[in-house]
C-alpha cells in the first residue's frame, strides 16, 4: 500500500505540473494574441500541443491565431507562408477532438472565404466558386445560416447593389449565387473590401459570370492610387432620379443631401476614408438606377450620417433619397411580413441549436430586432392584435434555448401589447 501511494506520489509531481505548464502556454498565448502577436502566440501553442496532444482548444487557437496572422496582420519578415494552409488542418483536427466546436466550423468558413478572395485577385472563376463549395461541404455554412442569407436576398428587389460585412454574410451569400444560382441579378459588395484597388477596379468592370460591373465613374489609374482624402464636413448634393420623384411624391427641384463627416484623421486633420470616398462615388454614378441595400450589423458610425437615409425593408436597409426618421418610410411593414411572416422562410431558424455556431448566430438577433420594430409599428397604429399574432407566432417558430434575447424580446413586445 505504501508502495502504491508513492508511485501515485511521483506521478502527481510529474503530471500536474505539465497539466499546469500546458495551461499556462494556452492562456499566455491568447493574452499575447489579444496584443497581436500572433507569432508568439504561435510559438507557444506549438509547445502546449507537445504536451496535450488531444487538446481542442489548441488547435482551434492554432488555427484562428495563422487565419489572422495570414490576413489581420502586419506581413513582417519571416512571414510563414505556409499558414493559411495550416490554418484549415488545425481547425479540422479540432472537430475531430470536438465535432460540437461550433466557432471552428465558423473559422474554416472564413478561411475558405479568404481562399476565395485570393482565387478573385488571381482572376481565376472556378477557384472561387470551389472555395464556397469546400465550405459548405466542410458544414461552415448551417442551414439556417444559409436560410438567414437567403432571406436577406428576398429582401432585394431584382438587380439591386447590396452591400455587406462580415464573413458570416458574404460568403455564404457568395455559395448561393456562384453553386446554387440563385439570385445572381444582385451584386453583392463586400463593404470592408472597398479599401483595396483591385476590388474595386473588379467592381468597376465587372468579373466573367461572378461580379456584374456596377457603376464608378472614376478611372483605372485613380482607383489604383485612392488613399484616405483630406476632408472636412461636407454637405454632397447628389440628384435624384424622376422615377423615385413620382414614387414617393417629392418636389420637382427635390435633391438628396448627405452630410458627410469625416471618418479618419492623421497628424491633426480630418480625412474621408478609402470605403467611404467609393461608396459615394457609386451613389453618384448610380443615378438612382439600381436600388442600393446594406445587410443589417453595420456599426451606425460606418455610413456617416447616410444611415439617416435607410428604410428597414424585410431583412435589409434600403438607401432613399430622403431622411426617413419621423416619416412613413423608415419601415417597409409589407416587405418584412412577406419575408418573415412567411414560416417557410424560417423553417430552418432552430437548427441552430443542432449547430450553434456563436461568432455568427448571434446575427439572428436581428430577426428578434426587425419583429419588434414590425410590433412597434402596430403599436403606432393601435393594432394590438397584431402584435398579440406577432407574439404567438416568435414563440412558435422563432424561439430557442440557444439565443437567450428572444426571450427579452418577446417580453419588450408583450409590453407593448399591454401599454
Amino acid at each position: 500500500m505504501k508502495n502504491k501511494l508513492f508511485i501515485f506520489f511521483i506521478l502527481s509531481t510529474i503530471l500536474l505540473p505539465l497539466y499546469g505548464q500546458t495551461t499556462n502556454l494556452k492562456e499566455d498565448a491568447i493574452k499575447v494574441a489579444e496584443k497581436g502577436n500572433y507569432t508568439k502566440a504561435i510559438e507557444l501553442l506549438e509547445k502546449a500541443k507537445t504536451e496535450s496532444p488531444n487538446d481542442p482548444e489548441i488547435y482551434y487557437y492554432l488555427g484562428v491565431f495563422m487565419h489572422y496572422l495570414s490576413y489581420d496582420s502586419v506581413p513582417l519578415v519571416g512571414y510563414n507562408s505556409s499558414y493559411p494552409d495550416k490554418v484549415l488542418v488545425n481547425l479540422e483536427k479540432t472537430i475531430k477532438l470536438k465535432p460540437d466546436y461550433g466557432n471552428a466550423y465558423y473559422f474554416i468558413g472564413a478561411q475558405y472565404g479568404a481562399n476565395a478572395i485570393d482565387a478573385l485577385l488571381d482572376g481565376n472563376e472556378e477557384e472561387y466558386k470551389i472555395a464556397f463549395k469546400k465550405a459548405y461541404d466542410a458544414g461552415a455554412f448551417p442551414v439556417w445560416l444559409i436560410e438567414y442569407d437567403r432571406n436577406i436576398l428576398k429582401s432585394c428587389p431584382e438587380n439591386a447593389i447590396l452591400f455587406v460585412t462580415g464573413d458570416a454574410v458574404f460568403d455564404p451569400i457568395q455559395y448561393l449565387q456562384e453553386i446554387e444560382n440563385y439570385r445572381k441579378d444582385v451584386t453583392v459588395i463586400a463593404f470592408p473590401f472597398l479599401n483595396r484597388p483591385w476590388y474595386v477596379n473588379i467592381l468597376k468592370n465587372g468579373f466573367n459570370d461572378v461580379i456584374t460591373k456596377i457603376p464608378i465613374r472614376i478611372s483605372s489609374k485613380q482607383i489604383m492610387d485612392i488613399h484616405p482624402y483630406k476632408w472636412d464636413t461636407l454637405e454632397v448634393n447628389i440628384p435624384i432620379s424622376e422615377k423615385l420623384k413620382n414614387e414617393f411624391n417629392l418636389p420637382i427641384d427635390a435633391i438628396m443631401k448627405w452630410s458627410l463627416e469625416p471618418d479618419m484623421d492623421s497628424n491633426n486633420r480630418s480625412l474621408l476614408s478609402t470605403n467611404l470616398t467609393i461608396l459615394l462615388n457609386i451613389i453618384e454614378s448610380n443615378k438612382w438606377e439600381r436600388p442600393i441595400f446594406f445587410s443589417l450589423g453595420f456599426m451606425p458610425s460606418t455610413f456617416s450620417g447616410l444611415e439617416k437615409n435607410f428604410q428597414l425593408y424585410g431583412m435589409a436597409f434600403r438607401l432613399l433619397p430622403f431622411k426617413t426618421e419621423k416619416t412613413n418610410y423608415n419601415i417597409n411593414v409589407s416587405k418584412i411580413e412577406e419575408v418573415l411572416l412567411n414560416k417557410n422562410n424560417i423553417k430552418d431558424f432552430k437548427e441552430v441549436n443542432k449547430h450553434n455556431m456563436p461568432r455568427a448566430s448571434n446575427m439572428l438577433g436581428n430577426y428578434y430586432w426587425v419583429l419588434y420594430n414590425l410590433a412597434d409599428y402596430y403599436k403606432s397604429k393601435n393594432q394590438l392584435d397584431k402584435i398579440r399574432q406577432l407574439e404567438n407566432y416568435i414563440k412558435e417558430y422563432l424561439n430557442t434555448d440557444t439565443l437567450q434575447y428572444g426571450n427579452k424580446i418577446l417580453q419588450m413586445i408583450d409590453k407593448l401589447a399591454k401599454n
